[in-house]
């Protein structure tokens, strides 16, 4: 489920149905403290790390940056499931075509490492697709490290499990998903740290609590488990809200039953690869099933025609290479006066150039608004632009006479 939800419906006697719907959470980066990991989990995570890129190709342009450009120019996916294929495959496309924005820079530069403890990527599609989709990858210049785990992260960079250092600034962390700890404070049975249900999706021993989604253990009439995926989550709620009603009725609670219709990934570059109903597909048509099933599940007319226009226009126009800024985000600079503002402006070219270190004690007392910032970059997406007056922006003034920016 992409939420955690606890529910209760109220009868005249009080509670009479109480559900239980917690979202799973990423593993352990590493099993060790690792808070320089990014997670792709929400649309906010993805804003982030798309302004990550951004940020680093910035901090890379200038020749004097020239030094630390392997590891800002390192990019490394931790899981090659579902979530880290699709990742990667996007971070390749979009870099790649921010590349003819920075002169500096070239694609032999850029380097985006796929770690998977399997021999091939997206297990669950089967070996056939797993390997096409390897193949795939590494044809278009992604460094695969197959059965292989990340051992260790520092501030550097990664250490993997077979002894390989990568330098780099940016992890991206997809191996997985665990139990919500939330799940440990509840008095209700569990199995394989799940919430232990039976078929009608009610927790075994006790009556009026329901479980489903990834915090609940469902048993497949069949045989073996329910996966955790969406489409099951969305179904289940609707045999969870019938078996409420029908049992505050006295009638026969309802068995969950579903077979998987498929499983779709794209893989960048207009290419996917696509099991539905047992059937694989690969190449463009996989990728064209995956935007047109994902497309047709939007709600509303008007958000489906939204999307579908968006994406027609991404076949003719180059994509949108500024920042976004969500709600994890400050609109407005930081005015305390240790704090490090994280732009500076390139006098040469008159644009943002690498972040700067200087706090705002080192800076003049009114820093001046540069004007030609509201025509390059649109007034929305960018914290207030200002002119620095400190040694760390000095270097980058002398170095704007010759190649630095």
């Amino acid at each position: 489920m992409p939420t955690a939800t606890t529910a209760s419906s109220h009868g005249p006697s009080g509670v009479w149905a109480n559900v239980r719907s917690v979202a799973s959470m990423p593993l352990a980066c590493a099993g060790s403290k690792c808070t320089a990991a990014m997670t792709m989990k929400t649309l906010g995570d993805a804003v982030t790390l798309r302004n990550r890129l951004i940020e680093k190709l910035e901090e890379a342009e200038p020749a004097c940056a020239v030094n630390d450009r392997e590891s800002l120019l390192t990019f490394v996916v931790a899981g090659a499931g579902f979530a880290g294929v699709e990742t990667v495959g996007s971070m390749y496309d979009f870099l790649q075509a921010a590349l003819p924005h920075y002169r500096n820079l070239k694609p032999t530069m850029i380097r985006v490492v796929l770690v998977h403890p399997g021999t091939f990527v997206l297990p669950d599609l089967g070996e056939d697709l797993g390997r096409y989709a390897s193949r795939k990858l590494a044809q278009r210049g992604v460094e695969i490290h197959p059965n292989t785990k990340i051992k260790a992260v520092t501030p550097t960079g990664v250490e993997l499990s077979d002894g390989t250092q990568i330098d780099t600034q940016v992890l991206v962390w997809t191996a997985g998903t665990a139990p919500h700890p939330l799940l440990e404070q509840l008095a209700l049975p569990k199995q394989r740290n799940r919430l232990k249900v039976d078929s009608t999706l009610a927790v075994t021993g006790y009556t009026g609590v329901w479980a489903l989604g990834d915090c609940a253990l469902i048993p497949d009439v069949k045989a073996g488990f329910q996966p955790p995926t969406a489409q099951h989550a969305s179904r289940e709620g609707k045999i969870l809200a019938r078996n409420i009603v029908v049992q505050r009725r006295g009638q026969a609670l309802i068995p969950f039953k579903f077979r998987t219709l498929g499983y779709l990934a794209s893989i960048g570059h207009r290419t996917g690869v696509a099991r539905i109903l047992g059937i694989n597909f690969s190449g463009f048509v996989a990728w064209w099933l995956w935007r047109t099933i994902y497309l047709l599940k939007l709600p509303r007319i008007e958000k489906k025609l939204r999307v579908a226009l968006d994406w027609t226009l991404d076949v003719f126009f180059s994509k949108d290479l500024v920042q976004y800024l969500h709600r994890r985000q400050p609109i407005t600079a930081d005015t305390s006066a240790n704090s490090p503002d994280t732009r500076c402006f390139c006098l040469s070219e008159q644009r943002l150039s690498a972040p700067s270190t200087c706090t705002r004690a080192e800076r003049s007392a009114e820093p001046r608004a540069n004007p030609l910032t509201l025509h390059l970059f649109p007034v929305l997406t960018f914290p207030p632009i200002h002119w620095l007056d400190c040694p760390h922006f000095e270097r980058l003034r002398e170095c704007s006479q010759g190649e630095c920016c």
